[in-house]
């Protein structure tokens, strides 16, 4: 079965291998959405930046996970209550601790939160996986009209955790965008519902499947032609499995890639990308990069 990323025309989609997500940047040893985190991650020539926004009292929007600062940062408060100028006073670092360090080696280093234009044009040759975390019902309508404004629509996903808020950017881009939570959800139920069937389809074939047959076999599945591209999903959700072998395969016969997050560990890695899926999120860039490149050079995909 052919992988989304060799055979979606989809500029986003699209690569010469499956997609390394440089989860916040280089953030396992950079504190996560800074620009260091990000510079560290562009220079380890990686496919794709993931990170998240929130958008400010002023209606810009930050590069940032939380809904409120003080994990990462010395403020407190939500970060929809700050405008762009006030968070850029906070210090990024300050709370950063490497793995078994008890010092925070980042603070006072003028660390920053930035703004979404500030980046962009700065990683020009990568793409971004954009995760809406505002709640804010005007977000969609405003990020839609800024990615558009910087000219970066064709190395741009967009998704988000709350499903209301990806189907309002649809209304206002033509962006790529992942399955929103309820489709995630609805995906698995066809897949319990057909994969017997979909499992003879695979048997049955005596050619490389084409994109225009996925779309044809998505139509046929789910009685229309989905408004994502990707799922982006963990592994397992507690103790129910989600991502398979199967999971993977009948995913390629209706069109959408499978990114996984967040995998740190080579093991696991190493295991997605021999079961074919098209993308991996994680805190650690370089330990993915070697271990695509071991696969590569053992003959082992």
């Amino acid at each position: 079965m052919s992988s989304m990323w060799k055979i979606n025309p989809q500029p986003f989609i699209k690569n010469n291998r499956p997609l390394i997500f440089a989860h916040r940047g280089d953030s396992a040893l950079i504190p996560e959405n800074t620009m260091h985190a990000f510079k560290d991650a562009y220079q380890l020539d990686i496919d794709c930046i993931e990170t998240d926004v929130h958008m400010t009292k002023d209606q810009n929007f930050v590069l940032f996970h939380d809904p409120n600062l003080e994990r990462t940062t010395d403020g407190k408060g939500s970060v929809a209550d700050y405008t762009l100028s006030e968070l850029k006073n906070l210090d990024a670092g300050y709370n950063f601790q490497p793995q078994g360090s008890n010092d925070f080696p980042f603070r006072a280093k003028g660390l920053k939160i930035h703004s979404l234009e500030e980046i962009l044009p700065l990683f020009p040759k990568v793409r971004f996986n954009i995760d809406i975390k505002s709640e804010n019902p005007l977000a969609p309508e405003i990020l839609a009209q800024e990615l558009k404004e910087l000219g970066v629509e064709d190395r741009v996903c967009v998704g988000s955790f709350h499903q209301k808020q990806i189907q309002r950017f649809r209304k206002y881009s033509k962006i790529a965008t992942s399955a929103g939570p309820k489709e995630v959800l609805r995906f698995l139920l066809k897949f319990y519902l057909w994969r017997k069937r979909v499992s003879k389809l695979i048997e049955s074939k005596k050619k490389p499947i084409s994109y225009h047959d996925t779309i044809n076999n998505q139509k046929m599945v789910f009685g229309q032609a989905l408004p994502y591209y990707s799922l982006q999903i963990p592994l397992q959700k507690s103790i129910i499995k989600i991502v398979t072998p199967q999971f993977i395969e009948f995913a390629h016969l209706v069109g959408i890639a499978i990114h996984v997050w967040t995998i740190n560990e080579a093991m696991v890695m190493k295991k997605l990308l021999q079961w074919n899926v098209d993308g991996i999120f994680t805190d650690k860039p370089r330990v993915l990069i070697k271990v695509w490149e071991q696969l590569q050079n053992t003959s082992e995909l």
